[in-house]
């Protein structure tokens, strides 16, 4: 009944948990977390949108997202002017001459598209960073979901052990009586004493194990670990239909988050190419000065036109080659990318298929059947026709069964997740608004 590797796979997030015990004291409770703790049971969609809105990292990558769209608004913009001033000290405290200084003001004008280009590649680059945040989101909705499935396991476990240590309890009551009406033997009651017993420790190991998911939820939540939280619910969300896997091909394509975050960069290192090239072209300077020191009051006002030498073939050169270079390794990055989608989407339409078809059989046939043995060997062993241990191997067979049946409805539940996660859906539009 009980998998001891969970709390393996689920322990450092103890230490983890302990960590942030501290910090989430002081942390505000947000809406989300609040509607949470009110529910008595623990609902799934708004446990994503509390984990999204207490998630450091996700807050992090949300901030880098912002910086870099006002890099970009910088980008594009005009170098600020220069402004130059030039005196002569003594001048001022001689009376021989007037004071003698100079002002001037520079101003760079790239007229060949240069600051179209900047402009682009950052714009580009802030995209890529957004879709590194809706990634980040994704990866952090599947975590969630797992914390999840393993919680309604646990929940479910908890029940089914409950349900057969009163089951047993019962058969326990009627061996008793059988064995003081004379007609079995007290090796019967000597069974449910050792059966209730091993449910007694697999009840213990349970609850330890429920300690660690909790614990684990709470981290993700940035609350104390040891805080309370309510079971999910009895029946898991498994409203949402596949997709057929050249149906979600498809779509995986067009809204993966990670692809369309190569496919903004290689638009940005594109342009990044056309900038380089055009550092074959000089940048103009628009010049005024006021020159005090010309003796002639005509003279003094000037303007002028500077031109910018780009001489550097040498060097002009080597960004060419740089920025081109840096263009075919993100092409190449988007290949390794699709490649990698199209693989993830078959196996995970795959499993969903699988799994979908293990869940009919065990929903639809492995537990009636199981139901209906343990009701026929218990009514055999009230009529003397069949043994003790019959009956506790027909109560064993339904454990097992039910079991089986939580297992596979949550190991449903996560293919479909890992379907959606692999074909790259968004969230839900509220967690969507909350972006910006």
């Amino acid at each position: 009944m009980h998998r001891s590797p969970l709390v393996r796979r689920l322990i450092p997030f103890l230490f983890a948990s302990s960590l942030l015990a501290s910090r989430a004291a002081a942390e505000p409770a947000g809406v989300a977390l609040d509607s949470l703790l009110a529910r008595p049971s623990l609902d799934l969609p708004l446990l994503e949108t509390a984990v999204q809105e207490r998630n450091p990292s996700l807050e992090a990558m949300r901030s880098a997202w912002r910086a870099s769209e006002a890099r970009a608004d910088q980008a594009g913009a005009l170098d600020d002017p220069m402004v130059e001033a030039t005196t002569a000290p003594q001048s001022w405290s001689s009376d021989m001459v007037d004071p003698g200084y100079m002002v001037m003001l520079r101003q760079r004008f790239p007229l060949f598209g240069q600051r179209g280009l900047r402009g682009r590649a950052a714009r580009e680059m802030a995209h890529a960073a957004g879709e590194d945040y809706r990634t980040e989101r994704l990866n952090l909705l599947r975590e969630t979901r797992d914390t999840y499935a393993e919680s309604y396991k646990n929940a479910r476990a908890r029940e089914v052990n409950a349900q057969l240590m009163d089951l047993v309890g019962q058969f326990r009551r009627i061996a008793l009586t059988k064995y003081e009406a004379g007609t079995t033997n007290l090796s019967d009651v000597l069974q449910a004493d050792v059966e209730l017993a091993m449910l007694d420790h697999s009840r213990v190991a349970l609850e330890r194990d429920r300690r660690v998911i909790v614990a684990r939820i709470n981290t993700l939540l940035r609350r104390d670990p040891l805080s309370g939280l309510p079971d999910p619910a009895a029946e898991l969300p498994l409203g949402f239909a596949p997709l057929r896997a050249d149906s979600a091909l498809a779509l995986a394509r067009a809204t993966r988050p990670e692809l369309r975050a190569i496919e903004a960069e290689g638009r940005a290192r594109s342009a990044e190419v056309s900038l380089a090239g055009r550092g074959r072209y000089p940048e103009f300077e628009v010049q005024a000065r006021y020159d005090r020191f010309m003796n002639e009051r005509e003279w003094r006002p000037q303007v002028g036109v500077g031109l910018s030498l780009p001489l550097q073939l040498g060097r002009i050169g080597a960004s060419v080659r740089e920025a081109r270079a840096m263009l075919a390794e993100t092409e190449s990055k988007r290949v390794a990318a699709l490649n990698r989608i199209d693989y993830e989407v078959a196996v995970a339409a795959s499993r969903v298929e699988e799994i979908h078809h293990e869940l009919e059989i065990v929903e639809g046939r492995v537990v009636p059947a199981t139901e209906q043995s343990l009701s026929a060997s218990r009514a055999g062993y009230e009529s003397n026709r069949a043994d003790f241990l019959t009956l506790l191997n027909a109560e064993r067979d339904l454990a097992r069964a039910r079991l089986s049946l939580y297992d596979v409805r949550a190991e449903y539940f996560l293919a479909l997740a890992d379907l959606e996660r692999a074909v790259g859906t968004p969230p839900a539009e509220g967690a969507e608004g909350s972006d910006r």
